[in-house]
Parts: C-alpha cells; structure tokens; sequence
C-alpha cells in the first residue's frame, strides 16, 4: 500500500526546522508505538473502503469500533491524537452518511477542495476526509521516527498551517455562540428568536463540522449542545405561541405540546435556564482553552 502522506496536497512553505510535532512535546517511544497501532486499524478501514467487496468497509468497521475509539482516548493529547480521532469519527460517521456532498457549505479550504475532488455523495466526502487526517498522523509519526524527507517536511508544514486553521475557525465558532447567549440573556423574544435561530444555528454547525476532534472543539460542540436542549426546554414552555423553528434535533413545541408532557411550565422554564448556564460554563472553558494555545504560538 502507498504511503498515506503521498496524498497530501504539499505547500511551499518554508520547514520548521526541528519541530517533532506541529503543537506539544515529540511522544516517547510507548507513545508511537500505541499512536502506530492506531494508525495500522485506520489503514484496514481505508482498504475495506477500496475494496469492491460487498460491504466490505461495514464488516470491517464493525470488527474496529468501538475499540477504536477507547485506543484513541488513551493516547496523549496534541496533534496526533486530533488527527487520528478525527479520522476515526469520519470513517465511523460515513457509515450512517447518505444523500450528496454540500461543497458550497465546507468552510475548510482543504476539506471544500476533497469535496471537489471526491466527486460523490457525503460517505465518499467523509472516507476523504479521514484519509487526509489520518495522512497528517502519519506524516507527524514518521517525522519522531526520524523522517527528514521532502515529503514529510512538506507534510509537517501543512500540519502547522491547519493547526492554525483550526484555531480560527474554533474562534468564529466561540463569538457565534457568544452572539447567541447575548441575545437569549438580553430578552429576545421567542418570534425574534425563531426568525434569526436557524440561520445562526446553521452557520455554527458548518464551523463545528469544520473543526478536528480536539478538546477545542469538543468544548465548544458540547455548549451548542446545551443551547440546544435550552432552547428546546424554552420553546416547551410557550405551548400558547405559534413558533415555527426546526433546526436539527431540537424542534419548537406545537401548541399544548407541554402538557402532553406531563411537565408544568416553570419545571421547563427551570431545565432551559440549567442548559443554558452549563452552555455559558462551557463557553468560558473554551475560551480559556483558545487563549492558552495562542499564548504557545
């Protein structure tokens, strides 16, 4: 099989010289070694995926996970472990994928050029997408091996300008959802909110789909979540007004939705206001993280 690292797009960017990863201290030996196992059941997903066999990439996924996922939370954090945990969630998420590829939506130069180049449905896009960040592990391992070649310095390079990417697209995320909990502690009414919420709420989602699985991200991925849940318990307690909102998995209640329930209207008034203080917790934790990480550039 060819190198995973061949398939990067190279950048003509000057090398950093002697940079054993493109953020956090080069892994000891253990730690390549449990990064390499990682990266080796990563490799049997992409040829299962290549495979002309009947369902060949599912069987092989459902021999892989969850273990997978368990291998990846061990490792230690920095670049390598993004990398393989994002690829790992991509493979696993194309296999609940269906429908066709939004190009027009990817916010990540790299991401909107696979699109491009994929040429097919979201699974197609998804599976790309693992490759490529499994393509960045591999560089970066190769690289504490020793590896000085073109390749994989051109690689190392690439590496550090997403890592950058990253940043700014988690902060674009951090001051959406600033926007969105300024407006809901301001007062805004529930038609204000259902005029303005979806449009928001997309925007927010294509940033967070933009993102790699790092502890950024997850922050930031768990506050829209319990926005989410907020504003469905807020939307609960307003049975008598007409909203009309449906954004992903939180929808606003129909009419006398709230006493089917069984649920008084101060208990979900209560529910929205705990969501949305972990929501603002959550914010702030992320934040602190971003700032941190711009202090080490």
């Amino acid at each position: 099989m060819p190198r995973w690292t061949a398939l990067l797009t190279l950048l003509c960017l000057p090398v950093f010289a002697t940079q054993a990863s493109a953020r956090g201290r080069a892994p000891d030996v253990k730690e390549l070694r449990k990064a390499e196992a990682v990266l080796s059941r990563l490799r049997r997903l992409e040829a299962a995926s290549a495979s002309e066999a009947p369902r060949a990439f599912e069987k092989a996924a459902r021999a892989l996970y969850p273990g997978l996922f368990e291998s990846v939370s061990k490792l230690r954090e920095g670049d390598v472990k993004t990398d393989l945990s994002t690829a790992a969630a991509l493979y696993e998420s194309a296999l609940r994928a269906g429908g066709g590829a939004d190009c027009a939506g990817e916010l990540r130069e790299a991401y909107a050029r696979l699109c491009r180049e994929a040429g097919g449905g979201r699974a197609l896009l998804l599976r790309a997408k693992a490759r490529l960040h499994a393509g960045w592990a591999e560089a970066a391992l190769l690289y504490a091996r020793g590896a000085r070649d073109g390749v994989t310095l051109d690689s190392m390079n690439l590496i550090r300008a997403e890592r950058d990417t990253d940043r700014a697209l988690a902060e674009e995320a951090l001051r959406e959802l600033k926007e969105l909990a300024a407006a809901l502690n301001g007062g805004a009414r529930d038609g204000s909110l259902s005029e303005t919420l979806p449009g928001k709420l997309e925007q927010l989602d294509r940033l967070l789909a933009s993102l790699p699985r790092d502890r950024t991200a997850g922050l930031l991925r768990e506050a829209r979540a319990a926005f989410r849940d907020g504003l469905y318990w807020r939307l609960k307690s307003a049975p008598s007004r007409a909203l009309v909102v449906n954004v992903n998995s939180f929808d606003a209640a129909e009419p006398g939705a709230l006493p089917r329930l069984g649920l008084r209207a101060d208990d979900a008034d209560r529910a929205s206001r705990a969501n949305l203080r972990a929501a603002l917790k959550l914010i702030g934790r992320a934040e602190e993280v971003l700032e941190t990480l711009n202090a080490e550039r």
